[in-house]
């Protein structure tokens, strides 16, 4: 059976199942009624379950019947943000402050699509496909945790592929690009020190306030003049905190904020440069600074070329390459599926959900008033189980 005709006999069912979980979101590290849900909604399926001793999310094996191949992996999101939503649908949240903003119940829909289209032509591929249903995007962990459980393990799977939403893309369509598809996020702080003092002696103290200043436009110069323009990134101060009266020289400054780069050279590179230079300006002035990262920061997602390139050709094939948004640029925005592309070459391709009869749709990710045309259901499951089928028989 062709896999349009099982998406359109599916399809209203896939959308009474995103609006399920739409309408009961919860939030990372709690997704226990969704992966409950998920694996109900599969139970007529071959998948086999794999316990990786997690408390949220699903892992399961669905074998093809025409041979021995290759271990596709193919990934979706569970967990959903703390907002109150605003968008107006009849099948908002339920939840007071949760509320799926970005797509994450789309995306766990799709997959479940795509199992329950892969299942019904199992006699037609060949090789493994590993479903992997992730808790924890939003709040970061979520994939390293599955990674240290073993999920790339038993069997190890060959490449991994993922979608998003997005709502700069037409309903219907497919956006792809090769190399850098989001980009790396790190956190850092600024810790400056001077020697606090009378507001009106400030010849008797050392400042940290205007050293911090400082620090942070010198930043911007890493940006324009240490790096190409065509190897973008952003340094964002984004909070900033001293003193404790307006007659009070403070002791000490903190500035933190993000940076985005979307090559792993120019994420070290930027980290070097912002260390020389807080310990430089604030040596200039008799002050002391440093610069922290907080933790080991999400990764960029590079997607493989030559995969790209195979999905291009699958979308053609099963989408026409009327729907195929060839993305000029990539996100600055992070993705943790970043962190399988550490281990296992793979992809994140995009699921247009923009609709421009509905300014709704323009919304950014992450607005509480955004809403995802539900076209891009059908052919989220399409592009997801045309590309499987291609990769898996060896279709370029």
């Amino acid at each position: 059976m062709e896999i349009q005709a099982i998406v359109e006999e599916i399809q209203e069912e896939m959308i009474g199942i995103r609006r399920h979980i739409h309408t009961h979101p919860e939030l990372s590290h709690e997704e226990y009624e969704t992966t409950k849900f998920v694996k109900e909604q599969l139970k007529d399926t071959s998948i086999e379950w794999q316990e990786l001793g997690l408390d949220t999310g699903a892992i399961g094996l669905m074998h093809g019947k025409a041979g021995e191949g290759p271990v596709l992996m193919l990934r979706a999101d569970l967990d959903a943000l703390p907002l109150m939503e605003e968008s107006g649908v009849d099948f908002a949240s339920e939840k007071p402050n949760v509320m799926h903003a970005c797509g994450h119940d789309i995306h766990t829909t799709v997959l479940i699509g795509a199992a329950k289209v892969l299942e019904r032509t199992r006699d037609e591929w060949k090789g493994t496909i590993k479903f992997v249903f992730q808790p924890s995007e939003e709040k970061a962990g979520g994939a390293t945790e599955l990674i240290e459980a073993g999920v790339l393990e038993n069997p190890k799977p060959d490449h991994a592929v993922c979608l998003h939403t997005w709502p700069s893309t037409d309903a219907g369509k497919i956006g792809i690009r090769p190399g850098p598809m989001t980009a790396a996020n790190d956190t850092f702080e600024v810790k400056v020190k001077g020697t606090g003092g009378h507001g009106a002696h400030p010849e008797k103290a050392v400042d940290p306030v205007p050293v911090a200043g400082d620090v942070v436009d010198l930043f911007q110069r890493i940006i324009s003049r240490n790096l190409s323009p065509f190897d973008p990134a952003v340094i964002t101060a984004g909070q900033i905190d001293g003193g404790t009266a307006n007659n009070v020289i403070a002791t000490d400054v903190k500035v933190s904020g993000t940076v985005r780069t979307l090559s792993h050279v120019t994420r070290d590179y930027i980290k070097k440069r912002m260390k020389e230079i807080a310990h430089h300006v604030a040596a200039a002035s008799n002050a002391e600074a440093e610069v922290e990262f907080k933790g080991a920061g999400c990764p960029p997602v590079i997607n493989d070329p030559h995969l790209t390139g195979q999905l291009e050709q699958s979308l053609k094939k099963h989408l026409g390459k009327e729907n195929i948004d060839f993305l000029k640029e990539p996100s600055t925005g992070s993705e943790d599926f970043a962190y399988y592309l550490e281990q296992i070459p793979g992809m994140l391709f995009r699921l247009g959900t923009r609709n421009d009869e509905d300014s709704r749709t323009h919304l950014s990710l992450h607005n509480p008033g955004i809403v995802f045309d539900e076209r891009a259901i059908p052919t989220g499951i399409i592009a997801m189980s045309g590309f499987a089928m291609d990769y898996l028989n060896g279709v370029q």
